[in-house]
């Protein structure tokens, strides 16, 4: 260890003279080292940190299949009541529910997401509040409403400031007063990853804070169960146990269990690793995801690795005649070995370090985005023991390759040509195969990851360029959810109806309507099961289409046109007949070669009254920009009521001076009342290609990271050839060589690893690709045009590499370079 020591403090004193060495050495490293630990860590807090729990291995997720297929729908709290009567693989079961609330506390009035769960829920977690107590067995009976709430310790923190009296105090959830009786431990936001929760009230008070809504329905399906294994059970035991419970439930209640091809609901299992994310179904595109972002960060630390392997090749080769002296006076090879590799550990630590404190920069910044989604959606990245242990392993696993490297090219030189150091070996010119190599590397690893970036670029500008169906121009929209309020349909259409005249008589607001729907909203629309006359469905064909109830002014408003009949009227009200319009792929499905205006659909499972098809819209996008063309409905506002409605606009002028015309409008309607989810339709089309957009900027971010690092190392191969090589170039132009020859003769030395690496890149990039097909749309993973793009932009900065200290070589004074040394 005194000799590792010494070692470590020659090394600082050997790196400290050079200073820009040392900088963009420790800058390379800690860009490679902090991108891939940051990768480490988001995927450690979505996928592998168990949630923070007692025994969590032992916690399950139960899940009922959907009416259309899926396996992991949500259930029934009377199916969760028989579970939990009839089962004996589990120690206990909880349900829970997610509501949006609102929450007037300490003066101010803000939209928060509780969640409604059965007496038992934090028991079956082994988490009692750190303040307070959970909820009793009395406070979940249904048929006793009991106004309790558990805050979370965050927002115990934010809006009560962390009160130790806040137990006992009234707060006021959607209308209702409560009493809070808990707060939950810190860092438990609940069981869901990126959906934090503000506080939890018992399944009994849901009629209080959603008036209307019986939990006691068998057929109503909104609940998730998450249980505990009982002692000795096992997963592959209960999954069994729930099988024969779902044949019960399906004899028993035929109706509400049977699905669309007339098979019974199963019930499926997945242990606490596979419920982390949910819908479940989500994992396997968060895994590709994850597994996408740890191979480009990879490629970056290589290229980062290759660049200062490089460095450290050139830097090794000028200290030839320090190294030959060593060896002359007694040293082993191996101690030369051991001195490389300790400058080298000192780039890595101090790199690796600078990571960390990027990754934890990162983190924080991560951790703050919340995108503007109906629930708040936010991921909490904590920095545990496993991202310094991963950073610290990564940097010895660095510093290991790259103290070797460069250790064993130089170890050995030639002790008299050394010692001299050009005096009789001076025509003899190092090679620099190995340097030429990592340039290669270097080339290939930025060429793909650039072709990467370009690829998702490129399918983000088709996707933006693809019609939406709807004017966006101009428009703006926001959303109130009056049932957080209380607001009986009385109330709520009387609101509905001032609001919407303010809003309509505001100066510069052409147009104004209602819907419970935006198109191309982030989470999809509801659906709805539709029974068409006269047309006889296939066996197990889904007839559940999603839709959208509006107000007459929707179609002017979103400036979507219809393809034939009418826009909705103030006539189409309740007590007149029923109405509906009709997509253009709908009407092409059901009724090819007929009018669609003398057809008639059926809803609410299609067990409702015929309603009159009254027009046909042009399709739109609806789920995704990327989509073809599906069946869609509307429904008149005037014979349906709705509590939860956006209310979107269309101005002549800007349409910020809109939103904050409907938010003055909502102020003089309701004062207590939140509005949420105001924001412009540009911004709320921007939202669709989040995913995209934050793909494509981090790609091409790091790509062009790559591009600089392998320029860096270009520039690096190339001045290092002309100093290695300043008295043969003395000597060419001596005897005559022109500017032109000496600059020729140096590009030439640089392109030459760069065309190897090209054709590496190229040939990787053509395989690797496809495995991009699910992410991109309107673009081939081979598409020519991106190909092309990055080989004429990696061309030109190679060239512009080469050629900065080519051109220096061309003042190389004859004279003195035949002095030198």
């Amino acid at each position: 260890m005194r000799s590792f020591a010494a070692d470590l403090r020659l090394a600082a004193r050997s790196l400290g003279r050079s200073p820009g060495f040392l900088a963009v050495a420790v800058l390379s490293l800690a860009l490679g080292i902090g991108a891939n630990t940051t990768a480490f860590s988001l995927a450690n807090a979505l996928l592998f940190r168990p949630l923070p729990v007692p025994r969590p291995e032992e916690l399950v997720g139960v899940f009922t299949s959907d009416y259309s297929g899926p396996a992991f729908g949500t259930s029934s709290y009377p199916d969760y009541l028989d579970l939990v009567a009839s089962t004996r693989s589990f120690a206990g079961l909880a349900a829970h529910h997610m509501q949006p609330v609102s929450l007037s506390a300490r003066g101010a009035t803000e939209r928060r997401t509780a969640e409604l769960v059965s007496p038992n829920y934090f028991g079956v977690l082994g988490l009692p509040p750190a303040l307070g107590r959970g909820f009793t067995r009395e406070e979940g009976d249904a048929a006793h409403p009991t106004p309790v709430a558990v805050l979370s310790d965050a927002l115990w923190r934010t809006r009560f400031g962390a009160d130790p009296g806040v137990l006992g105090q009234r707060i006021t959830v959607s209308g209702a007063a409560f009493t809070v009786v808990g707060v939950a431990p810190a860092g438990f936001q609940g069981v869901w990853r990126g959906l934090p929760l503000d506080l939890w009230i018992p399944i009994s008070a849901l009629p209080l804070v959603d008036q209307g809504q019986n939990p006691m329905q068998r057929g109503s399906r909104s609940f998730l169960i998450t249980g505990r294994l009982a002692a000795g059970a096992t997963a592959a035991h209960a999954q069994a146990e729930l099988n024969l419970q779902a044949e019960r439930l399906h004899r028993e209640y035929p109706q509400q269990w049977t699905d669309v091809r007339g098979a019974g609901r199963r019930l499926s299992l997945l242990d606490e690793p596979r419920m982390r994310i949910l819908p479940p179904q989500a994992r396997g595109a968060a895994i590709a995801g994850s597994l996408l972002l740890a191979a480009v960060m990879g490629i970056v630390l290589l290229i980062a690795c290759a660049n200062l392997a490089g460095l450290l090749l050139a830097r090794a080769a000028s200290r030839r005649r320090e190294i030959a002296i060593r060896l002359a006076l007694g040293a082993r090879r191996s101690d030369v070995i051991r001195q490389f590799t300790a400058e080298s550990f000192l780039v890595v630590v101090i790199g690796g370090a600078l990571g960390l404190l990027l990754t934890a920069w990162l983190a924080r910044l991560i951790g703050a985005f919340e995108p503007p989604l109906p629930l708040p959606v936010r991921l909490e990245i904590p920095l545990d023991w496993h991202v310094p242990v991963f950073a610290l392993a990564l940097s010895l696993l660095t510093a290991l390759g790259l103290g070797l490297v460069p250790a064993l090219a130089a170890g050995s030189p030639a002790l008299a040509s050394a010692i001299k150091d050009d005096a009789a070996g001076e025509g003899r010119i190092p090679r620099s195969r190995l340097r030429s190599l990592f340039i290669v590397g270097q080339v290939a690893l930025s060429f793909v990851l650039l072709v990467t970036a370009g690829l998702f670029l490129r399918s983000l500008g088709r996707v933006r360029a693809l019609d939406p169906g709807f004017g966006a121009r101009r428009g703006a929209m926001a959303t109130v959810d009056l049932s957080l309020n209380r607001y009986d349909e009385s109330r709520g259409r009387a609101l509905e109806a001032s609001v919407l005249a303010a809003v309509r008589a505001t100066p510069g607001i052409e147009a104004a309507a209602w819907t419970t729907a935006v198109p191309l909203a982030l989470g999809g629309t509801s659906r709805r099961g539709t029974r068409i006359r006269g047309y006889t469905p296939q066996p197990g064909e889904d007839l559940e289409f999603p839709y959208a109830v509006v107000s007459p002014e929707y179609f002017a408003t979103l400036q979507v046109p219809l393809a034939g009949g009418r826009p909705f009227a103030d006539t189409d009200r309740l007590g007149a007949p029923g109405v509906v319009i009709v997509s253009e792929a709908f009407a092409r499905r059901f009724w090819p070669g007929r009018n669609p205006l003398e057809q008639a659909v059926s809803v609410e499972g299609g067990q409702g009254p015929w309603l009159a098809v009254v027009g046909v819209a042009r399709d739109g996008k609806y789920q995704s920009l990327g989509e073809t063309p599906q069946p869609f409905l509307y429904f008149p506002l005037a014979q349906e009521y709705w509590p939860v409605l956006t209310l979107v606009t269309r101005s002549s002028g800007e349409p910020a001076a809109a939103l904050r015309a409907v938010r003055a409008a909502f102020q003089a309607a309701d004062r207590d009342l939140p509005v949420f989810n105001a924001q412009t339709l540009g911004d709320h089309l921007a939202l669709t290609t989040l995913p995209q957009r934050i793909a494509g900027f981090v790609l091409a971010g790091l790509g062009s990271l790559a591009l600089l690092l392998a320029a860096l190392g270009l520039y690096g191969i190339v001045a290092f050839a002309v100093a290695q090589r300043t008295r043969e170039i003395g000597i060419r132009v001596a005897i005559g060589a022109q500017a032109r020859d000496v600059v020729g003769l140096m590009i030439r030395k640089g392109l030459t690893p760069v065309v190897g690496g090209l054709i590496l890149g190229l040939a990787g990039a053509a395989g690797l690709t496809r495995l991009l097909t699910g992410f991109l749309s309107g673009v081939s993973p081979g598409d020519p045009l991106t190909f092309l793009a990055v080989l004429a932009i990696f061309s030109a900065v190679a060239l512009l590499a080469c050629w900065a200290p080519a051109r220096r070589a061309t003042r190389v004074d004859p004279l003195v370079a035949l002095r030198s040394e």
